[in-house]
Order: C-alpha cells, then sequence, then structure tokens
C-alpha cells in the first residue's frame, strides 16, 4: 500500500512520517507533496490507498483537494490534519468522503487509530471489489445458464420479450425474424441406459443435449436451444426460421441422441406464430402437444399440435392406490408392497393412452405419498438410487415405451427401502427415548429442562416430550421430579447434610421449591421424612 502526505509545511510532513509505523499498517510507500496541484499529479500517476491532507497551502488547498478525489481517486481513503478548528471545513471534509479531521498539533494515539480504520476500510472495499470481480468472471462462465433463465421467461410469460428484446438481438440478431415455432424435446422421463450413463451428472447429458441441438440447428439467427428453468419442460427449442427444415433437423438431432447417447427422444411442437409477440402461445401449443404424447404404446417420435389425441377415459390416480401402498409400506411385508404396488401398475395397464400429462400428476402424488411415509427424511434417505423428482422414477426402454415390469420391480424395491428406513428410524427413536432415561438418572443434579435434553439429543422438544409419555406412561418432566426425590430420600436418610444441601445435591437451587416438590411426591416435608426414616 502507498501513502500520500499533503502539507506545505516540511516539518509537519516529517512528524507524521516518525510518527507512524508503517510496515505495521503493511504501507511500502510514503510520497510527499507541498500542495494540491502536486498531489493530484502524484495521485494519478502512483494511485496511493491513503491521502492525508491539509486544508490551507497554496496552489490548490485541501478542499479543491478533497473534492478532486472524490471525483477521481474514489478508492483512497483520505484523512485531513489541519490547525483550524473550522465547522466549515470539518462539514466539508466529511461531505467529500473524508474519514476524519485532526487538529495540529498531532496526537499519535489519534493518528494511529484514524490510520487504523483508513487502511481497515480500505482493506473491506478492496475484498469487496476482488469479490465483484470473480462474480463477473463467474457471470461470463455461465452465459448459458443466463441464456437459459432468460428464454425460460421469454417462452413462459406473454410479453416477457420486451424485458430482453435488446440483449436477445445483440445475442442471436433475430431483427429480421417474423414468425417463430417451439418444439420441446421431453427429456422426463429418461431411458434407462440414458439414466445409467448420467444419472448422477443430469447437467452434463443437458450440457451435451443442447450442444447437438445447436450445432444441428446452425446459425442462432434461425433458433436457439436452451434447458428449461422448469425441469419438467425439458429442453425448449426456439425457431426463429428455416421452418421446412424443420423435420428434419428433430430427426438428426434424434440420430446423433441414438449414436451419441444410445437412445432416442420424443419431440413435441407447436404451430408458427408471429415473432416476437407469438413466443408465449407458439410454447403454450408446443406443451399442449407435449401433455399428449403417449408412452402406453410405440410410435413415431415427432409429435404436432394437429394428432393430440383427446381420449375421453377415466383418469387413474395414484391417490386411490395410496392407502394400500402405505399400509403394506407400514407392515413391513415385501410380498404385500409389491401386490399393492402390482395393483397400482394394473390400473395404469388398463389405460389406452399415458401421457406426459398423466407422468407429471403422478410424480406429485408420489412425493405426497413418499413425504407422508417420510415426513422427516427425503428419498435419498430409503436409499433410493433416483429422487423422486428426477427423471428416473418412471421406467422407459429405448422406444420410448413405459416398461410395466421395471415399473414394478423398481417401485416395489423403492417402497420396501422406505419400509426398511421406517423400522431402522422407529429402533433408533425407541433407543433415543431409552438413552434419554438413562441420562436423567445419571445427571439429575444438573440443571435439567425437556428442551435441553430434546437439544442434547438432536431432537424436537415437542417429539421428546410425546414420546416419553408413550414409551413410559409418565411426563418426562414428572420423571425428572420423581428421580431426584427418590434420591433425595436417600440422602436425607443418611442425615448428615441438611435439607438445603439435599436440595441442592439433587438439583434444586431454591430450599422451599424443593420443599414443596418433596411434599408433592411423598405426603410431607423432607424434614418429616428424616423423623420418620428407617432407623
Amino acid at each position: 500500500m502507498k501513502a500520500l502526505i499533503v502539507d506545505d509545511e516540511t516539518d509537519v510532513r516529517i512528524s507524521i512520517r516518525l510518527l507512524v509505523n508503517w510496515d505495521e499498517f503493511g504501507i511500502t510507500d510514503i510520497l510527499e507533496a507541498s500542495d494540491g496541484v502536486s498531489a493530484m499529479a502524484l495521485i494519478r500517476e502512483e494511485n496511493p490507498e491513503i491521502v492525508f491532507t491539509d486544508m490551507k497551502m497554496p496552489n490548490g488547498d485541501g478542499m479543491e483537494l478533497l473534492q478532486w478525489i472524490e471525483a477521481e481517486a474514489p478508492h483512497a481513503k483520505r484523512i485531513v490534519i489541519s490547525g483550524y478548528d473550522d465547522y466549515t471545513y470539518i462539514r466539508n471534509t466529511l461531505k467529500h468522503g473524508g474519514l476524519d479531521y485532526l487538529l495540529k498539533p498531532i496526537n499519535r494515539s489519534e493518528l494511529l487509530d484514524t490510520l487504523r480504520s483508513a487502511v481497515g476500510a480500505w482493506q473491506k472495499e478492496e475484498e469487496e471489489r476482488h469479490l465483484r470481480i470473480r462474480k463477473n468472471t463467474e457471470i461470463n462462465r455461465t452465459i448459458p445458464a443466463y441464456r437459459d433463465k432468460t428464454l425460460s421467461a421469454v417462452v413462459s410469460q406473454p410479453d416477457a420479450y420486451r424485458t430482453c428484446a435488446d440483449e436477445l438481438q445483440e445475442a442471436f440478431g433475430w431483427s429480421d425474424a417474423r414468425k417463430c415455432r417451439v418444439a420441446m424435446l421431453l427429456t422426463d422421463p429418461l431411458p434407462r441406459s440414458v439414466l445409467r450413463k448420467f444419472g448422477r451428472n443430469l447437467d452434463l447429458l443437458y450440457f451435451l443435449m443442447t450442444n447437438i441441438c445447436n450445432e444441428i440447428i446452425g446459425s442462432g439467427r434461425t433458433g436457439y436451444a436452451f434447458k428449461h428453468a422448469n425441469p419438467a419442460y425439458g429442453i425448449v427449442l426456439l425457431f426463429t426460421g428455416g421452418f421446412a427444415e424443420l423435420n428434419r433437423k428433430l430427426a438428426d438431432m434424434n440420430d446423433a441422441f441414438s449414436r451419441f447417447l444410445g437412445a432416442r427422444f420424443h419431440f413435441a411442437c407447436g404451430e408458427a406464430e408471429a415473432f416476437p409477440e407469438g413466443i408465449h402461445a407458439a410454447f403454450e401449443k408446443a406443451l399442449r402437444t407435449a401433455r399428449s404424447v403417449s408412452y402406453a404404446k410405440e410410435g413415431g417420435w415427432i409429435h404436432f399440435d394437429a394428432e393430440a389425441p383427446s381420449p375421453a377415459e377415466k383418469q387413474v390416480s395414484l391417490t386411490d392406490y395410496g392407502s394400500q401402498i402405505s399400509t403394506a409400506v407400514y407392515s413391513g411385508d415385501v410380498r404385500r408392497i409389491e401386490d399393492a404396488v402390482g395393483k397400482w401398475i394394473e390400473a395404469v395397464g388398463r389405460l389406452r393412452h399415458v401421457t406426459w400429462e398423466h407422468l407429471q400428476y403422478w410424480r406429485y402424488e408420489f412425493e405426497l405419498l413418499t413425504g407422508r411415509l417420510l415426513p422427516d427424511s427425503d428419498s435419498a434417505a430409503a436409499g433410493d438410487p433416483v429422487k423422486p423428482s428426477s427423471p428416473g422414477l418412471f421406467p422407459v426402454d429405448a422406444r420410448g415405451r413405459l416398461s410395466p415390469d421395471e415399473w414394478r420391480r423398481e417401485w416395489t424395491e423403492a417402497f420396501a427401502r422406505i419400509a426398511g428406513r421406517l423400522k431402522e428410524k422407529r429402533h433408533q427413536e425407541h433407543n433415543a427415548i431409552y438413552a434419554i432415561k438413562q441420562f436423567i438418572e445419571t445427571n439429575y443434579a444438573e440443571s435439567l429442562s425437556v428442551q435441553e435434553i430434546a437439544s442434547r439429543f438432536f431432537l424436537s422438544r415437542e417429539y421428546v416430550s410425546r414420546r416419553f409419555k408413550q414409551e413410559f406412561n409418565e411426563n418426562i418432566s414428572e420423571y425428572i421430579e420423581r428421580v431426584r426425590i427418590e434420591n433425595a430420600k436417600a440422602l436425607l436418610a443418611n442425615g448428615e447434610y441438611s435439607v438445603a444441601d439435599v436440595g441442592a445435591m439433587v438439583g434444586y437451587q431454591d430450599g422451599r421449591y424443593f420443599s414443596k416438590i418433596f411434599g408433592k411426591l411423598t405426603g410431607m416435608s423432607p424434614r418429616e421424612y428424616r423423623k420418620k426414616r428407617p432407623i
């Protein structure tokens, strides 16, 4: 760091030099100037972090220098050392960023305290500047993620394009576009072969897939593929031109996916709309098509709005089978779990269409069901290979169809793991309550409260109170008092300690309160008990 001392008196500059151990503050260079103009030149050339300045000087006074620093070198910390105790000077010092106004003759303690504050303030701001630089670097690295978020809002919200039109125009050059079409690349559910490769790194999968899509789309002027912020919507392709080649490009993408990933994917396409005002409408049409894509039968990979079926069959809800599955899970019987899951799969198998919309709703029901079974945990705690919100919940084969046998097996295993987790949890809770009981019996003399005991065992106060009552048919606070009084009886029988000492030894610092509790539980006072104790 560098410090600049500005004063027209040489002896003042020398005094400041001698009063400070500069190495202690990390200051390696001390510069000097005798007036404001020469100080400005030094600041331009050397960029000092700390500036000491007098107020009255020839050729540019301290006030002018402070105003100049505020405009030209605002990072520099300014300290005024003046022989004038003038309110106007003090006020303007603070107004233009001065940290302190010290009077001559210089008080060394005040000088060091002010310098310490100035150095600390500069270091803090320097850390913040470095943090901003790092953040800007990260932003540059995450431009694709930022574009994904921006374009997700553009397609999902009416008129959102207006808020970022210039930005997207600069990025993609869409000024000549008059029409747009949206296609959704459905990545939920994922084929099992893909999930096995990328199940633990889905971000890498989406990165590879969007790169393949954008390479085939070509110039950004004709479209762009991005990962939608809503995981359920997969990858969205926004086309602003080249509509005649749309089918070919989507087919080429699937060929590339087949080569690199070993699987193909469904595309849901909407009709052309005016650009940019029709972007949201184009996305809604693609979304309507996506909701109708069926996974129950083998068919094409590219779907259009005109092909959307509208089945009038009765819907099947997982909730209708939730109580059977829950009962089977609580029983811990794997065969019962398999039977309950099997009934659900059979009901699904009777549907003519199992659409993407069905799967989204069943996923929501599955999360509710597992959440009720394990309210204080998540699916990972139950040992599931994939989380309920991941695209691995429904097994899809390489032909894009659901596999009922795989579905039955995987859900049976998942619910069996939950059953095992519940059994383990019950065992742990049982042990924890007995450990709490043992802890009370050993530490009754301490200042115990239910909250302190619960915190020690990483449990909630309410839970400990409820489970203790269930297990021992006695409130935990009542049990603490009973243990203390039983130990107090033994001490009173000993005859060596006063009643107050006995109370303190079993955890009661207030002798009157001890006597009150003792009387409540024994029907007599501690002194009466001592007199009537067995000889």
